[in-house]
């Protein structure tokens, strides 16, 4: 197809429609939104290479409910167009769902599609397993900016008891190296977040081992790091908190919108086995999906107070941790996911 151009938001008009959810969600609290989802991420795959421990994909029974499967070329381009149709304008597409997008042999030419219908500016997950030289150079560099955010650790015995297989450290740290190390890929960045909380809860030595994992990597511009606080957000582990006081709204069904590889609008990027499916993006339009009758139910179950009532949501811990609604963290969000700062 012809490349479309689409007018980049300015970093005004982002913060303006960051304000506008604000107002929807925590004041207003509608059911009915005047705006489309200003993060949208569609899965390439569900299938995954490893079998992480505080992943659904850990579960051996996880693809009785969605059997393993990949979006092909012409699903990503019927998807990208009914977004396009439906008004949506921006230029940021997430690739994060369930799996690992680079189990899919043509997950390059997703973003290049993508890159034709004006998006160009992609952020998604990856366990960095398969970041060979050759699939990074397979990926659009032109006019593209590219976010991966690796879950990683310092510690190689404890990264593969709870995330990757024998092995993997290395050849992930040296898949990092690799890609810092080489100014072709400088359209790529990474924000590796430290997954040592999954297993230790001592502060001094989460602080030391988050040290240790900035000090693997030369400093860059390319690569920052963050910290992880684990959440029971699919319903599927056990909560680490302890105590279910002081509901918050979880804001996600105000301003998200996560598109499986089987078309499939689910509540949130965590609800991968669709408990929750808000609708089908290959069978209806965008538009009547957002404020289609089941997404007006989720988000009015959530303004009451009942998030029992939706299945993706009813073992959900995330609304009784503080720590996810404070200013600091909306920030966080803010400049790197939703990436409202970058022009």
């Amino acid at each position: 197809m012809t490349q479309q151009n689409h007018t980049r938001p300015s970093r005004v008009q982002k913060l303006s429609g960051a304000a506008r959810i604000f107002y929807h969600w925590a004041v207003r609290r509608s059911r009915v939104l005047p705006y489309l989802p200003q993060e949208i991420s569609i899965e390439p795959t569900n299938r995954c290479n490893f079998t992480c421990s505080f992943c659904p994909q850990s579960n051996p029974d996880h693809f009785a409910q969605i059997p393993a499967d990949a979006l092909g070329l012409e699903g990503v381009e019927t998807l990208l167009k009914k977004l396009r149709s439906s008004g949506v304008k921006g230029n940021l597409l997430h690739w994060t769902l369930d799996g690992e997008p680079f189990m899919s042999k043509n997950f390059h030419e997703h973003l290049r599609i993508a890159r034709d219908y004006g998006f160009n500016s992609f952020h998604f997950a990856t366990n960095a397993m398969l970041l060979t030289p050759e699939r990074l150079r397979q990926l659009p560099r032109r006019g593209v900016k590219i976010s991966m955010t690796p879950d990683f650790c310092s510690d190689p015995g404890y990264f593969e008891e709870v995330r990757g297989t024998s092995g993997s450290w290395q050849v992930v740290l040296d898949n990092l190296r690799s890609a810092l190390a080489d100014d072709e890929l400088d359209h790529i960045e990474f924000k590796v977040t430290d997954i040592s909380s999954f297993g230790i809860s001592d502060p001094a030595e989460l602080d030391r081992r988050f040290e240790a994992l900035k000090a693997l990597f030369r400093p860059s511009p390319r690569i920052t790091f963050h910290r992880r606080v684990f959440h029971n957000a699919s319903g599927t582990k056990e909560s680490r908190l302890s105590s279910r006081k002081n509901y918050r709204l979880c804001p996600y069904p105000w301003y998200t919108m996560f598109i499986a590889h089987n078309g499939d609008a689910v509540a949130c990027c965590r609800d991968l086995e669709h408990q929750t499916v808000l609708g089908n993006l290959f069978e209806e339009d965008l538009e009547d999906i957002w404020n289609g009758e089941k997404y007006q139910a989720l988000r009015r179950d959530l303004v009451e107070q009942h998030p029992e009532r939706q299945a993706a949501c009813k073992g959900c811990d995330m609304p009784y941790d503080r720590e996810k609604f404070t200013l600091g963290n909306f920030t966080k969000t803010a400049i790197h996911r939703m990436l409202l700062l970058d022009d």
